[in-house]
């Protein structure tokens, strides 16, 4: 079973993300918070990351560089989302998502992307 850590500071969106993939037979893993992700990375070891851009209190672009510059998580496929930003700002950044979700979603395009980026590992 694949596993997927979501991070999100809106528990109703978590939710959403959780039940969705859960359906899908993901294994999921919600992060209220940033702060404890390379912990929960390496005991979880997710196959998958789901980054929301606007963290309470966080930036999820600064936690997205670091995930991209440590080897031990370079690897990991990101798919950042976000209500606020759109792709082509996203595209502007210096280190690119594998994807990029724009709030709201839709859920056949989430979960298409999730398989394929999924299926590379």
């Amino acid at each position: 079973m694949k596993k997927i850590l979501v991070v999100d500071d809106d528990p109703d969106i978590l939710d959403v993300f959780q039940l969705t993939l859960q359906e899908e037979n993901y294994q999921v893993y919600p992060l209220l918070s940033p702060r404890y992700i390379f912990k929960t990375i390496k005991d979880f070891r997710p196959d998958l990351i789901i980054l929301d851009i606007m963290l309470n209190g966080m930036d999820g672009r600064a936690v997205f560089k670091e995930l991209r510059l440590n080897p031990q998580t370079e690897h990991i496929p990101v798919i950042m989302a976000s209500a606020r930003f759109d792709e082509k700002y996203i595209s502007t950044q210096s280190y690119e998502p594998d994807f990029y979700l724009e709030k709201p979603f839709n859920i056949n395009e989430l979960l298409k992307k999730v398989k394929q980026l999924t299926s590379k590992n």
